[in-house]
């Protein structure tokens, strides 16, 4: 029987991508470093501000200062990175709604120089725990 060299290949994808699968459904992904090699620092977060994976990232903490639903402060661990002229990216993970990402100090996060505000809403613009990925280019 003769294997053609394309078959080959989806077949050693399949292969990859059921070994890749393996190791998210086992959990060992959680919390786990980034692969996010142009950021330079960047964290996955749940909802309810569980860290799910991060680089340059330590903590995820809900914001003070509010009851709101929707507020978290994102501590960046490397002191190089001036977090209030960074370019900084924010997108909702698996939800519908809204995100800001404020890189300079604010009262939500203790006026912190080394924590972005993430403040997180749904499609109606009504506070709203929301999972996020967040970034610093």
């Amino acid at each position: 029987m003769r294997i053609s060299a394309s078959r080959t290949s989806r077949v050693v994808a399949l292969a990859l991508g059921a070994v890749t699968s393996l190791a998210v459904l086992s959990g060992t992904a959680a919390a786990a470093d980034m692969d996010a090699p142009y950021a330079r620092a960047a964290a996955k977060v749940s909802g309810n501000a569980s860290l799910l994976g991060s680089k340059n990232v330590d903590a995820v903490t809900r914001g003070t200062g509010t009851n709101q639903a929707g507020v978290y402060c994102v501590k960046v661990t490397d002191s190089n990175i001036n977090l209030a002229g960074a370019a900084i990216v924010a997108t909702i993970n698996n939800s519908r709604g809204e995100i800001t990402a404020i890189g300079g100090p604010h009262g939500y996060c203790g006026s912190a120089t080394d924590t972005i505000t993430i403040v997180t809403s749904d499609s109606s613009g009504n506070s709203a725990d929301r999972p996020f990925t967040v970034a610093v280019l």
